[in-house]
């Protein structure tokens, strides 16, 4: 209650008081009738009047208005005709006008502020009398739908013809409920007047009389289509991917949850799709992420077109997506994933640029139906990793012999992370030879682990160690072990020659690679040329990434070798950019030349072109005397088993010093 409640008094009531006021003078002063105490008698009603409209304030200004017309009149009239025996009962009067109206000022102000917050909320009250079957409706209602009272008025039913035909059999059950004396709340989208399809919440209690009838219906509205923008972002946030707009894994596995328990009751089939996308991380390397994002944008857009509206597509992280197949054979599935490859084999253009970026697909189905969502969409992760063990760009399902595979992959794992600290790793060495003067020049350090599960072949944990990142520490491991035995030849008095040690791609473009080349370096002691590191040609797809650490190593003197030369990603363009100190010629070529002019006249092309490169070139495989008499008009090297297997560090020993002496008798 303030102050400027005064100015809330209307100007008729103003007008109104002081002309009864003056009545009730004139009345009482000039008039035979006994009038006594009139003017006091009218006034009780006036400040009354006054407090209703402005409050305490309202009634004690027209009290003093009064009291000053009072004492006005003391003067100008003797004796004072407004003079009553006992004035008490008027105070008294007084008193409670002042009271009264100022009690209804503040229900007044109540009222209004009801008001204000539930217009200012959106919320509203109707209700609908059984008896006369007529619908009463609070302001806010009509502002609700976009219309107005008169409408309202002229079409009682018009908020029933706004609800969404969707949602129309909500709103009438509702209503039956309601008629059968039972409360409700319902949620249910409605039209607005400008066309916007907006959410309203329906709370009703229906009113019973003692025969069991349901009189009235009485009810409130909320406008709840803001909560429920919300709640929609939130869950997009939650079970959508952002980029995509597919659904994301969590999702996912939810609805693949109750999708198994549809499946397993009516024994339906059922199939997952794990499918990985090839070489995604160098496009986006090369590429940048920007494109790389586009092109799943993409890939996302382009399974979608291929798969039926019953199938479901999800992304699951990065360049892995999941698909869901319900009610399909394994001959459909199969079908399926064949399309799903040949579509995606299609190039996309990004930035003016064609990609191509293939699927590896490893699939599910619910056989054994005690497979929960987890487990079938792991399965099929599996057999994804089978798919680009054997090649990539394929599709393999999941089976038993896949399980003891991978069963075994992780068993692997788990020893290979121990494998360092249990000295289970070891370095064999296989030599590198002068083919015409039979001269050793070198040997490549190749790993080797024994474990409790036996011996492993390289093939089948390098792979391990690549996937997990460990092949970062095992890396290191082996450029220290074989620092360390080139000083050991030394000391036992062998001619010097480098070793080649094999580098993985995520070694060479580790930030800090050369710093620990370099350290190893100069704490092991050895000198830098006898350190050759064999690159494998797919890595140099990463070359503009890598190629500061390449310059670096041949700058501290460190080798560089291209390794399995013509079987990747081999041009001429490439070799041409990068300056190696040695070639490597896969073995392939070796042995195919013997039975193919052609493959032989690419064999010695390959050779030329590593000569007027100033590189040492190296062909691998030699395995019979054959091959060696077609290499020794060549002045290359050789490497292969006609020589050696690659053998423990002590045999190598003694077989260097053998060959040593095979080397001086034959001069």
């Amino acid at each position: 209650m303030t102050k400027s409640s005064l100015k809330k008094i209307p100007i008729a009531v103003w007008i109104i008081s002081m002309l009864t006021i003056a009545i009730s003078i004139y009345l009482e002063t000039n008039t035979q009738i006994d009038s006594e105490g009139l003017y006091w008698t009218v006034n009780i009603f006036l400040v009354a009047l006054f407090s209703y409209y402005g409050g305490i304030y309202g009634g004690i200004l027209l009290i003093l208005l009064l009291s000053g017309i009072y004492a006005g009149m003391l003067t100008i009239s003797t004796p004072n005709v407004l003079v009553v025996t006992d004035l008490s009962p008027y105070a008294i009067g007084l008193f409670i006008a002042l009271a009264l109206g100022t009690l209804g000022w503040k229900i007044k102000a109540n009222e209004v502020q009801l008001r204000k917050v539930f217009e200012n909320n959106d919320v509203t009250f109707w209700t609908w009398d059984n008896e006369t079957e007529e619908h009463s409706f609070s302001e806010g209602y009509a502002k609700l739908y976009g219309v107005s009272s008169e409408q309202f008025k002229e079409n009682p039913t018009l908020w029933l013809d706004a609800v969404h035909p969707d949602d129309k059999e909500i709103v009438l059950q509702a209503i039956e409920q309601q008629q059968a004396g039972k409360k409700t709340s319902i949620s249910y989208r409605y039209f607005h007047a400008n066309g916007e399809i907006r959410w309203i919440q329906d709370r009703a209690t229906p009113y019973i009389d003692r025969h069991g009838v349901v009189t009235r219906v009485d009810g409130v509205s909320f406008d709840i289509t803001d909560q429920k923008k919300v709640e929609q972002r939130m869950n997009q946030l939650i079970h959508y991917d952002s980029l995509t707009g597919l659904t994301n894994r969590k999702w996912f596995q939810n609805y693949l949850e109750t999708a198994l328990i549809s499946a397993n009751k009516f024994g339906r089939p059922l199939a997952v799709m794990f499918i990985d996308f090839d070489n995604f991380k160098r496009i986006n390397d090369t590429l940048g992420h920007s494109a790389g994002d586009q092109l799943l944008i993409r890939i996302a857009n382009r399974l979608k077109s291929i798969l039926r509206d019953s199938d479901i597509v999800s992304r699951q992280s990065g360049d892995e997506f999941l698909i869901l197949v319900e009610s399909r054979d394994v001959q459909e599935v199969e079908a399926l994933a064949k399309k799903i490859i040949v579509e995606m084999n299609d190039p996309y253009t990004i930035n003016g640029m064609e990609i191509i970026s293939t699927p590896s697909i490893g699939i599910s189905l619910n056989i054994e139906w005690n497979d929960d969502a987890e487990t079938l969409i792991k399965k099929a992760d599996f057999a994804m990793f089978l798919a680009k063990d054997i090649g990539k760009n394929n599709y393999q399902f999941y089976n038993e012999e896949l399980n003891k595979k991978m069963k075994r992959r992780m068993i692997l794992e788990t020893y290979l992370h121990k494998a360092i600290d249990h000295n289970e790793l070891t370095v064999h060495y296989q030599p590198q030879f002068d083919i015409a003067s039979y001269r050793i020049t070198g040997a490549e350090a190749l790993l080797r682990w024994e474990c409790a599960m036996g011996k492993i072949k390289p093939d089948e944990f390098i792979p391990i160690a690549e996937d997990t990142g460990l092949i970062i520490p095992i890396g290191e491991w082996v450029l220290r072990q074989a620092c360390r035995d080139i000083k050991r030849f030394q000391d036992k008095g062998l001619n010097s020659f480098p070793i080649s040690v094999n580098i993985s791609t995520r070694q060479l473009m580790a930030p800090n690679f050369v710093d620990r080349i370099r350290t190893i370096i100069t704490e092991e002691a050895v000198e830098p040329n006898l350190l050759t590191l064999e690159i494998t040609e797919s890595a140099f797809l990463y070359y503009e990434d890598a190629k500061e650490n390449i310059l670096e190593l041949r700058n501290l003197g460190v080798g560089v070798s291209l390794d399995d030369f013509g079987i990747g990603y081999s041009s001429l363009s490439m070799i041409r950019n990068i300056e190696i100190d040695e070639l490597k010629i896969d073995r392939s070529f070796l042995h195919d030349s013997l039975k193919n002019t052609r493959v032989r006249s690419l064999l010695e092309a390959i050779i030329q072109i590593g000569k007027k490169m100033n590189t040492k070139v190296v062909v691998e495989g030699i395995e019979t005397r054959e091959q060696i008499e077609l290499l020794s008009t060549h002045d290359v090297y050789g490497q292969g088993y006609f020589y050696s297997k690659p053998i423990a560090v002590d045999e190598f020993e003694a077989w260097c010093l053998v060959a040593k002496n095979k080397q001086e008798n034959m001069r």
